[in-house]
């Protein structure tokens, strides 16, 4: 394995050489560690190990293969008594290494142009889908807006909003502020009594 991908996988092979189900899951443990060292390494964009994936998707042999292999990495992570077998943990580790073989194959032959125009393309997505939030959000203060100032229930809305935030801190502000001073003292009091007692 090292030989094809230069990744050092001794981590892995000495989890999986123990033979128990301990073993199985820390060697599948290591497998992902070693996975998102090679994405890094190759720089593929994204925030996480499964947007890169879907940034390279076009590119795997064995997608579905991949998937199941993350599921059961995950699983591992949420299920503590979760146990896996030497056949399905052969499966998982394949299917990494498989994705991490196509993966190098693709950009050794992708031209700068082709990298480029994938960049542009994830960038764009990642921007168009900011661009929805943002009008999303707009939209929904604009109608906010407009409910308040164009109809009656709206009115009467905010006029008890103000007579709540009014008497929030015209009427009831200055006993709670008192009240938030007084429990303060009383804090700094106990801990200047605490620290004067004699320590055995």
């Amino acid at each position: 394995m090292e030989n094809r991908l230069n990744l050092n996988w001794s981590a892995v092979e000495k989890a999986l050489a123990e033979g128990t189900f301990s073993g199985y899951k820390i060697g599948i443990l290591e497998t992902e560690k070693v996975f998102d060292g090679f994405l890094a390494a190759k720089k593929i964009p994204g925030r996480t190990i499964d947007a890169k994936i879907k940034y390279v998707a076009d590119f795997l042999s064995r997608a579905e293969q991949l998937r199941y292999a993350r599921q059961m990495y995950k699983k591992i992570l949420e299920q503590p008594h979760f146990e896996i077998s030497r056949e399905e943990t052969r499966q998982v580790v394949s299917a990494y290494w498989q994705a991490m073989l196509d993966l190098k194959e693709a950009i050794a032959i992708l031209t700068a142009w082709q990298k480029l125009t994938m960049r542009f393309r994830y960038l764009w997505s990642q921007a168009l889908k900011k661009i929805k939030i943002i009008t999303a959000v707009l939209a929904g203060f604009i109608l906010l807006i407009l409910f308040f100032n164009d109809t009656g229930i709206g009115k009467k809305i905010i006029i008890n909003i103000g007579k709540g935030v009014h008497f929030l801190v015209f009427s009831a502000g200055p006993w709670i502020l008192g009240a938030a001073v007084a429990v303060l003292l009383l804090w700094l009091g106990i801990k200047m009594l605490g620290k004067r007692r004699p320590e055995f």
